[in-house]
């Protein structure tokens, strides 16, 4: 047996045990177990390597479910050891992440054409009627494609006894959408791909009228606590809105790196590739329109560019680094707005990363070697934030762990794990972040406060709470930027330290 082979068969070793612990509800796997089911079916045998892109989501998809990592690290290092072509991973990317965004839409979709109660289904079978009805509702698979792969992939997975189950839904499903469109919010619609409306010939999803938090959180797919939270504070249309955006695939900008490129350049070297490319809505950035692995596009080797979303480039521009200062950025992995600051500085400050782990300040090092960055050190500190450099520092990005629910379509599994009592812990450790960085500002600096939260409470909120603790510190601006609007949702402020 040749090495490969060997490395082959421990995959398929580690892949199938991971499957057995879902099966028996050993270790922490219970939890996969949601629905309530107590039917404990024979071993799942997983083709290895992965024959295509469904399995690799199959797998995700289970994996996602029983541990806390997010889905888009999963995919990645599943598919590190699997290889697939770009094709079948962009597929698995598709289809596991608009499994996850579409979760409860799904799941209501589903048990309305069961005849039998939902315990009597397997989590392992629940999830591969997911990802047809995923397909066959909401991806651009013909209909007869999405039942056809659903029941092959029954098949690739042992499970022939699943096929006339899985197939027998999910053509009901097909039948349920009505060829028409929808027109807007009711029992029988709920929005689709593409900013379509999908009409359906039951009324399966509450009466808006009566009960528009219900059809929200149905139809645009949110757990009740936070479909309630927006409904409260949001208009209709503002709800339709974010119910778009947090359910599109998200958009892949490009921040092109000034000191090495310019936008004309990148943009050209793109297209001559064949890369569906445009101009973003930000100064010196470009939208890629096509899937790409972005590590083999002109210019990534070179430095000429990083991922970034515009809204996560506004809080760099806020702080607005100068050439000479001493910058602090406290919560940096994996150094987006790090290289940011030393581009925008000209590479010319002294900019100083911190976090907690690592091998996320691996990440920070290895990115700012690309872009040939050199004004960059890292520094690992404690989870309290001991370790912390006394300062005094010219200007701080304090860029705190959050809620996440400005960037639901590019973790989509946040919004499973959003909790009232989750986002209260989280509030004392941006508070405590937030008096660690006032502490080690000098008088006449500034610091900026960011989140990718749409929450008052982690964001006005914990500014409000600093600004009345501490004396001689001062709000001079603040920004709230709206999913779709035309980026991703995030919040920043500017707060400046008088004495």
């Amino acid at each position: 047996m040749n090495g490969r082979e060997r490395a082959g068969r421990g995959r398929q070793s580690d892949t199938n045990d991971r499957i057995r612990q879902w099966q028996t509800g050993s270790g922490d796997s219970h939890r996969s177990r949601t629905d309530g089911s107590s039917r404990q079916p024979e071993e799942i045998r997983i083709p290895e390597p992965f024959e295509n892109g469904r399995i690799l989501a199959w797998v995700a998809l289970q994996e996602c479910e029983r541990d806390e990592r997010f889905l888009q690290d999963i995919l990645g290092e599943l598919d590190s050891r699997h290889q697939l072509r770009s094709a079948e991973r962009a597929l698995a990317v598709d289809i596991a992440a608009g499994v996850v965004r579409r979760r409860r839409t799904l799941d209501r979709l589903i048990e309305s054409r069961l005849t039998r109660p939902r315990s009597q289904t397997e989590p392992e079978l629940w999830q591969i009627l997911r990802i047809g009805a995923f397909q066959l509702l909401f991806a651009r698979t013909p209909p007869h494609a999405a039942v056809d792969s659903a029941v092959q992939l029954c098949r690739q997975l042992g499970r022939d006894r699943w096929t006339g189950f899985v197939n027998g839904i999910l053509r009901s499903l097909g039948r349920l959408v009505l060829e028409q469109p929808g027109n807007g919010p009711g029992p029988s619609t709920l929005p689709g791909p593409d900013g379509q409306w999908l009409a359906l010939s039951e009324n399966i999803l509450p009466a808006p009228a009566s009960d528009w938090t219900g059809w929200f959180a149905d139809a645009c797919s949110l757990p009740t606590v936070l479909a309630a939270r927006w409904a409260s504070r949001f208009s209709p249309e503002q709800l339709l809105t974010l119910g778009q955006w947090i359910n599109a695939a998200p958009i892949t900008t490009l921040r092109i790196n000034k000191l090495k490129a310019d936008q004309a350049q990148v943009q050209q070297a793109l297209l001559a590739e064949e890369c569906q490319v445009s101009p973003g809505s930000h100064m010196g950035s470009l939208r890629l329109d096509s899937p790409a692995r972005l590590e083999r596009l002109p210019g990534y080797q070179q430095g000429w560019w990083s991922i970034q979303d515009e809204s996560a480039m506004a809080a760099s521009e806020l702080l607005a680094p100068a050439p000479g200062e001493r910058i602090l950025d406290m919560c940096a992995a994996p150094g987006g707005k790090t290289t940011h600051l030393a581009e925008l500085s000209g590479d010319a400050a002294t900019i100083l990363a911190c976090d907690i782990a690592e091998g996320r300040l691996d990440r920070i090092r290895q990115n700012a070697q690309r872009l040939g960055l050199s004004s960059i050190q890292t520094l690992r500190i404690g989870k309290d934030g001991s370790g912390l450099p006394d300062g005094p520092f010219d200007a701080i990005l304090l860029d705190v762990p959050c809620s996440n629910t400005g960037v639901l379509n590019r973790r989509p599994e946040a919004r499973w794990r959003f909790s009232l009592a989750g986002m209260q812990e989280l509030i004392l450790i941006q508070t405590r972040l937030l008096i660690q960085a006032v502490e080690r500002i000098r008088i006449g600096g500034r610091i900026v406060y960011s989140t990718c939260s749409l929450e008052p409470e982690e964001n006005s909120g914990v500014v409000t709470t600093v600004l009345g603790a501490m004396d001689g510190l001062v709000l001079e601006s603040q920004q709230q930027h709206l999913p779709g609007s035309p980026a991703d949702g995030a919040y920043q402020a500017k707060l400046i330290r008088t004495r």
